[in-house]
């Protein structure tokens, strides 16, 4: 499910992969919610908003950034609006796509009067299923790769790709899907002992935004960028970080905890950001030898999310 790339949305076979496992993931989060006592009603106009909006804004995102590329032609006139609406022409952000997932939550609550937690909690797990599975079946699109694969004893299916010429590239699709399914089973271990709703989400956002860091690295496949090095996909992971602890720390902010407290540790986080965003940048504008630079990431990725999951396990009550 890399959705930065130029490739049409609905491409087959790729497209009824992305149409069958948002399906099965719409009806485990009917299912998922169930339990919850969550009507299925309220479950079901979630799934439809949330991938309505998710769609949307994923699709506004890449125009965005892509805005010269979609609505200019190739004497750069001014083309319109309309290649907005083609889904043969460019793609969809995952950014974008997460964030409509977030906000159909509120507006769901607002029609049926469901807590937005209890319904983003069933729809977490869900979700993750979803991205794990569109991240196994990324090469149908033809993207999903990394660099060249030197070691020819790595260079088989599916760890790695072999592109058009027949090299074997790295499958940072399948590394993303992996990991995010490693996720989702210690969360489905893990998930009983969770008392607040919401509590699901807050870890799920938190532990994916950080795994999904360090695979975009090696993504050499047609990411969106801004300001020359910034991937479009990290800057939406370090924000997903940073609301993950802020949603964390107004809930021990309700239930009185000290101003100096919430300081300090947004302020940990802040700075786990920008070191985060540091190495970024070092990997594309410095001769830093690249082990070292994803070293300091890692060190500040593992700071970052226990900083964060300590204060959602201290607020789950």
């Amino acid at each position: 499910m890399e959705m930065e790339e130029t490739v049409s949305l609905f491409q087959n076979p790729y497209g009824w992969c992305i149409l069958l496992f948002s399906l099965m993931a719409a009806g485990l989060t009917m299912l998922s919610g169930r339990k919850k006592n969550v009507p299925l009603s309220a479950t079901g106009l979630y799934a439809i908003l949330a991938g309505v909006l998710g769609l949307f804004l994923g699709r506004l995102v890449y125009c965005a950034v892509r805005f010269e590329f979609m609505f200019y032609d190739e004497i750069g006139n001014f083309a319109g609006l309309s290649a907005f609406f083609d889904v043969q022409n460019g793609s969809v952000n995952v950014g974008g796509i997460l964030l409509g997932f977030l906000l159909a939550a509120p507006i769901t609550k607002g029609i049926t009067g469901q807590r937005a937690a209890s319904l983003l909690d069933a729809a977490a797990l869900p979700g993750l299923f979803l991205y794990s599975a569109l991240r196994f079946v990324e090469p149908l699109s033809g993207q999903g790769y990394g660099e060249w694969m030197e070691n020819e004893a790595l260079c088989f299916s599916p760890l790695c790709i072999q592109n058009d010429w027949g090299e074997w590239m790295l499958s940072v699709c399948f590394i993303e899907g992996v990991l995010t399914l490693i996720l989702l089973i210690v969360l489905l271990c893990l998930v009983k002992k969770m008392k607040a709703p919401g509590t699901l989400t807050l870890y799920t956002l938190c532990l994916f935004s950080a795994l999904q860091v360090l695979p975009e690295c090696l993504r050499c496949d047609d990411v969106l960028f801004v300001l020359i090095f910034a991937r479009v996909t990290h800057i939406a992971l370090a924000c997903t970080l940073f609301f993950t602890q802020f949603a964390a720390l107004l809930r021990g902010k309700k239930r009185g905890l000290a101003t100096k407290t919430l300081a300090l540790e947004s302020g940990l986080m802040l700075i786990g950001i920008v070191l985060c965003i540091g190495t970024i940048f070092a990997l594309d504008k410095t001769n830093i030898p690249d082990i070292y630079v994803y070293l300091v990431m890692v060190i500040s990725l593992c700071l970052m999310v226990f900083l964060t999951c300590r204060r959602i396990r201290k607020e789950d009550q």
